[in-house]
């Protein structure tokens, strides 16, 4: 069999993923990329051993070449997705595409209509439904243990850290730029809720604001920039760059340190952060061009009356997602983070599910991105399908979730109704 030639347009630290997926899956190659930092090209090349001559300036150069592979992973940001999806789907692509589909509810629908007119396959990355600790819940939801399902409450931690790095100084903070909060961290999570369900989710409300990271809640004395605030104020403030990138990189090097520079090393991660005048990432985050919200709450009426309800915080000290499922039963209390279960049946003894002794990789996503190429490749290749595929069609059902949640923000919580 012939491998299934890969391009990726958009090398950053999610096409680099997957970059490595495709050179180490012996059924794919990896034949051309597109980025627009000369860094990822060059990375490409001497990394992944991408010919020079394939490494193309952007994604209007990859295509203007025809169709050069049989897959295209979409990796570009958020506002790029219809033109560079739709682009792929004509010249006969599949693809596989980043997460949120695209920024507005009508670009995620015109992609859809191409991918209808064209017969190609896409699926979209909503990498949870692939994690161990997803799959772990849906079975027992499904083996009947705790009853129906009533009420689902997760809450996305989303960790101050992480805010600071990628949703007010990073690449997310400003909706008009990328897409709201609510669409770009949290389609993942209405997925899930919906995914868990497997039921037709008819309404959402939604509050949320962006509450601290503004120039009023700036500390006095403090500068635009780290690099030039004074020890004084930095001493006390938990989002200084120095703090972040020195010692919080060491733990979080996944999330932190490819959405920057492209695997240049610890030290010289560092200096081009902190010692670039013009760098975003050494900006004082009370003063940025910031706008998306920091907190968010949506409430979701699913059929049946059965309701769910999400939190999104930039306001915890660690990065995970947590969740509580209340039964007829009885009830799921877990936390991905530590990867364990609680299941609590209501004529029975409570027991704990430890993932960590079950499972070997909770590698990105509790394992999930590893998984969803796998089935990426099984779907392209004419595989079964199965419970966690994220086709095209499936993942419009959490986007009108996102798009409704945001307008119901917008309007002071007015339930909004999903057409």
């Amino acid at each position: 069999m012939d491998k299934i030639k890969v391009i990726i347009v958009g090398f950053g630290g999610r096409g680099q993923l997957f970059g490595d997926y495709t050179v180490r899956d012996e059924r794919t190659e990896l034949v051309a990329i597109a980025d627009v930092n000369p860094d990822a090209r060059l990375t490409a090349a001497k990394a992944y051993g991408v010919r020079e001559e394939n490494c193309f300036k952007d994604a209007s150069e990859i295509f203007a070449n025809g169709k050069i592979a049989d897959v295209a992973f979409i990796c570009t940001q958020d506002k790029q997705h219809r033109e560079h999806a739709i682009a792929a789907l004509e010249l006969g692509y599949d693809v596989c595409l980043e997460k949120p589909i695209a920024a507005t509810m009508e670009d995620c629908e015109a992609i859809y209509e191409v991918q209808k007119k064209t017969g190609r396959k896409v699926m979209v990355c909503h990498v949870l439904r692939y994690s161990h600790f997803y799959m772990a819940l849906r079975k027992i939801i499904k083996s009947g243990e705790i009853g129906d399902v009533v009420t689902i409450s997760q809450t996305e931690n989303v960790a101050y850290w992480h805010d600071a790095h990628s949703y007010v100084r990073g690449a997310w903070r400003n909706k008009e730029e990328s897409s709201p909060m609510i669409l770009a961290k949290c389609c993942h999570d209405l997925d899930i809720i919906f995914w868990l369900y497997g039921k037709k989710c008819l309404s959402v409300s939604s509050f949320g604001d962006l509450y601290y990271f503004k120039k009023e809640n700036a500390p006095e004395g403090s500068s635009d920039r780290c690099t030039t605030c004074s020890p004084e104020v930095k001493k006390n403030c938990p989002y200084d760059a120095y703090k972040i990138y020195n010692d919080v990189y060491k733990t979080y090097n996944p999330i932190l340190g490819n959405a920057i520079t492209f695997r240049t090393g610890r030290k010289e991660q560092i200096k081009a952060i902190l010692d670039d005048k013009n760098s975003q990432y050494s900006r004082c985050v009370f003063r940025c061009d910031n706008d998306v919200v920091d907190h968010q709450v949506v409430n979701m009426l699913f059929e049946g009356n059965v309701t769910a309800q999400l939190t999104m915080t930039a306001f915890s000290k660690e990065c995970h997602r947590c969740i509580k499922i209340h039964g007829t039963l009885g009830e799921i209390v877990a936390d991905m983070e530590e990867n364990k279960i609680e299941v609590k049946p209501f004529l029975a003894e409570d027991r704990v599910i430890d993932l960590t002794k079950i499972c070997d990789d909770f590698s990105v996503h509790g394992g999930g991105d590893k998984l969803l190429f796998e089935d990426f490749v099984s779907y392209v290749t004419g595989g079964e399908p199965t419970e966690t595929r994220t086709t095209l069609e499936d993942s419009l059902i959490s986007h009108k979730m996102s798009f409704a949640a945001e307008e119901s923000r917008l309007n002071g919580g007015k339930p909004i109704e999903i057409k």
